[in-house]
This record gives structure tokens, sequence and C-alpha cells, in this order.
């Protein structure tokens, strides 16, 4: 999850309520990077617990549990966020949230930032009417406008003048180049729907460059669940998203449920597929899938074929909030 700090009232309200109680969908990435100029490591969750360590920024730590479920606490009044317990170079203790940043991280254009983590940056772009490519990029954070919260907040900004498709920032060299053949597919073309809702089956793919007859994998993304009508409202039961290796026999499946299943119990899913190709260029499967799971807000989830673990094929490596849906 991407952290936040000084963010404008109105979208502090909307994340105090969403992200005070999260359950089963809860994403904590495996590692982290400390954005602030420095930041204490303390013994306990406490803001004058015994300090450990200091940490400078661009350390990076591990990430072992959120305190207390990721209960979001006030650590002053301008200042909101959760203590994780973390471990670095040997020492374990507690670290305040809004001061770490996901060390491969999702991110799009023109939404909010307060500062730019200290990162390597790349952005998803359409090479042409046929492909995408990942570019080497540079980003900035600017003062822009907002109607909704009638005030000037911070966006991310990139030096290029083609707008992205999304941004990533990471530790990690990335290869540039060639990354899928328009994984971002408007609804209305191609007979191709982007809603995975019940009834739903669409495939995943990496791409091939022109003249590359290299054959790779093809996944699927079956959506299932059942549809009444309660009064005067359509209610979704049983949802359930599963991935399907075709090449199998008989076909393998890893279940994606737990990563968009509602927080509300009485709530529909809404899930949408945003884009797939082969970010990390290992010849499998990557893909972007948006839900809501809270009361209010989506968010924009990156899956990854390189970070699979034993029975999986994609594993969820950071997610995006929208505050503004």
């Amino acid at each position: 999850m991407n952290n936040f700090r000084f963010w404008p009232t109105a979208l502090f309200l909307w994340l105090a309520g969403s992200l005070s109680a999260q359950t089963s969908s809860a994403f904590y990435p495996e590692e982290m990077v400390v954005i602030a100029s420095s930041l204490n490591l303390r013994e306990d969750a406490d803001i004058n617990a015994k300090k450990i360590a200091n940490l400078p920024r661009g350390s990076v730590v591990e990430f072992i549990e959120a305190w207390n479920g990721g209960e979001l606490i006030e650590l002053d009044s301008l200042t909101w966020g959760s203590w994780y317990k973390v471990r670095y170079e040997g020492k374990t203790g507690y670290a305040f949230s809004t001061y770490l940043a996901n060390t491969f991280s999702l991110f799009f254009e023109n939404t909010y930032m307060e500062e730019v983590p200290p990162m390597l940056w790349y952005g998803v772009y359409a090479r042409d009417s046929f492909s995408d490519e990942l570019r080497s990029i540079n980003v900035k954070v600017q003062d822009q406008f907002n109607e909704m919260f009638g005030e000037y907040i911070k966006v991310l900004k990139t030096n290029q003048k083609q707008e992205s498709k999304f941004i990533i920032g990471t530790l990690t060299p990335l290869k540039t180049g060639f990354v899928g053949q328009l994984g971002l597919f408007d609804p209305k073309t191609l007979f191709f729907t982007a809603a995975l809702q019940p009834g739903t089956q669409v495939s995943i793919y990496p791409g091939n460059e022109p003249n590359d007859t290299i054959t790779r994998p093809t996944w699927g993304l079956a959506a299932t669940g059942c549809a009444t009508l309660d009064k005067a409202y359509v209610m979704v039961k049983d949802y359930r998203l599963t991935l399907l290796d075709y090449s199998t026999d008989p076909v393998q499946t890893q279940d994606l449920t737990p990563w968009v299943r509602p927080e509300i119990s009485d709530a529909n899913p809404s899930v949408d597929l945003l884009w797939f190709g082969d970010l990390d260029q290992d010849g499998a499967p990557d893909a972007i899938l948006q839900d809501c799971p809270y009361e209010v807000g989506c968010r924009a989830s990156l899956f990854l074929s390189s970070k699979a673990r034993p029975g999986e094929y994609i594993r969820k490596v950071s997610e995006y909030f929208w505050p503004d849906h």
C-alpha cells in the first residue's frame, strides 16, 4: 500500500474510514524503503518508546507484521499511519508506515504524492497501435489545483510528453522495451470486456515482439458467482476469481478471490482487468486488477509472475488506492 502524509481533509476522512479495518484482502509488501530524511526504529509501537536504530533515507527494511492489525494511528495533528514491525541489519523494531514505501510500487500520473521516494522510475506507454513499452523516466511532484478538495495538492508528473498507462518505482532495475501487445483495452473494442463479472472469462498473455515465434504461456481469468434480484437490487453471491493454466491437463488453477473479496459482506464485488503483459520480462503474463473492497474507494493491484511462490502463477507485489473513486 502506498503511504500518505499531509493529505487533504476530505481525502484523509476517506482513508480513515476505509483502511481502519482491513481483513482478508489486506496487503503488506515484503520489503520497504525509508523515504524520510531519517527514521527512528523503536523498541515498541509508541512514539516515546526506546530508539533501537536510526535509519537513513534509502534504507531497506524487511516487513514482519502490522501492529494491531494495521490500526490507523494519529502520530500528530498532520501525520497519520500505522506501526509496522520491521527488521533492519539484524535489528527488529517498530517504524511508522508514513515514512516507508514499497520497494516495488505502482503509481499513476496526476495522482496524489507528497514526495518522490528514492527509487528507479519506469513508465508503461503505448509504443504504437499494437504494443506497449517500458521506458526509464524521471518523476517529480507538482502543485495542482484539485476541484474536489478545493485546494492545491501535490501530484505525480513525469518528464515525458506522452501520458503513461501506469508508473513503477522500484529499487530493482527493469529491462526497458516491449512489454506486451496493448494489454489495456477499451472494453468496447475487439469484443473484449475488462469487467470481471460472474460469467466472464478472458485471457492474459505476455505478448510477442514482431517476428518472435516463441510460444509463451496464456492464462485465463474466470469470474464466477450467482447473481440474484433482492427486491430492487442485484446481489452477487459466492463470487470467485480463478486463474487457469490452459497448457496443463487437467487445467491447473490459482484462486485469486482473497485479493478481491469485498470487506463488507453484503457488498457486490467490482473487479476489472486494467492491464496485462510482461512487465518483469520473464516470458509469463503479469496483470493489474482493480477492485473496490471498501465502502468508498478502489485500488489497483499489480501481480507479477516472477514473484509467484510454489503453487502460484502470479503474486501481488503492490497496490495503489484511488481516493477519488
